[in-house]
């Protein structure tokens, strides 16, 4: 495991998080809502943004509103969660609304190409495959953990080899991670993984319920909040894979607003806000010093 960790770590370390979240509902339908500019619009942030957007004065956002705590739909088909809220509130900055809809994770990064998204409000990370294909943004640390059935355990991330490996199409984070641990199965002359692949987390956690897989690997805070939920599912390795710093994604021609979001973050880690709306979630341990972009994020 601890070359897997050295081969992934962008940043320090990231503690398991202790989510003491609620049940929200989720909607599995097309949706989209509209987020108001909040009134604190900050003249100097707002200077930032292009004409034509700031014109305009809303952007389409895209998430997959099946991940919870990040991105979900709450009573009422109401988007939510900690990437949901930071976002608009550095889009209030900016005087700016997001108007959201839902798509799935695997076509984020095919509708920012087309402008059918101009920001993706899910967890995109920097990778090989998406660096310098998009406009990338990290504001807060993440890291993978498994969720297995219940009793089960994993002394290192060898201990799942051979087993029924579920993942989330398009997540190539976890991909990379999967690949890295089925390298080290290899070199020890043990059975390798068995891939399976699911549309969203929600059919990924149905696998585990159902015995289909073995484990489903995802995004720390996620996976802890589903083990809250349900005592069938235990959360394996937790935090031990893949720490990174990472963020949401803008369309390649969007330099100069993802610039303007970067500002907008800065300020909110300057005045406090931004810790405000971690602590509402109960994950200020994925707080960070500053706001990153493109070349700045380290991969």
């Amino acid at each position: 495991m601890k070359r897997l960790i050295r081969n992934t770590v962008t940043v320090g370390a990231v503690a398991s998080l202790a989510l003491m979240l609620g049940a929200c509902g989720n909607s599995t339908a097309a949706n989209s809502a509209a987020a108001g500019a909040s009134s604190s619009v900050d003249p100097s942030l707002s200077k930032l943004v292009p004409d034509e957007i700031r014109s305009k004065g809303t952007l389409a956002g895209g998430a997959s509103f099946d991940t919870q705590p990040m991105n979900f739909y709450a009573p009422g088909n109401k988007p939510d969660g900690v990437l949901i809220d930071l976002l608009n509130g550095a889009a209030g900055r900016l005087g700016l609304s997001i108007k959201w809809s839902q798509i799935p994770y695997s076509g984020l990064v095919p509708a920012l190409q087309s402008k059918r998204v101009e920001i993706a409000g899910a967890q995109i990370s920097k990778t090989p495959e998406n660096n310098g294909v998009v406009n990338l943004l990290a504001f807060y640390k993440a890291s993978s953990s498994l969720l297995v059935p219940a009793g089960k355990d994993y002394a290192s991330d060898t201990d799942a080899c051979g087993t029924r490996f579920g993942l989330t199409t398009g997540s190539t984070v976890n991909k990379n991670i999967a690949d890295s641990i089925n390298k080290e199965c290899q070199d020890a002359g043990k059975p390798e993984l068995q891939y399976l692949y699911f549309p969203s987390f929600n059919a990924g956690q149905d696998a585990i319920r159902a015995g289909r897989i073995d484990s489903f690997l995802n995004s720390t805070p996620q996976i802890q909040l589903a083990v809250k939920a349900d005592k069938s599912m235990a959360a394996t390795l937790v935090g031990k894979l893949a720490t990174r710093e990472t963020g949401v994604a803008l369309p390649k021609e969007y330099s100069q607003l993802t610039e303007a979001f970067q500002a907008a973050f800065n300020a909110m880690i300057a005045d406090g806000s931004y810790k405000k709306i971690l602590d509402k979630w109960d994950l200020a341990t994925m707080a960070v010093d500053k706001a990153e972009i493109n070349d700045q994020i380290p991969m």
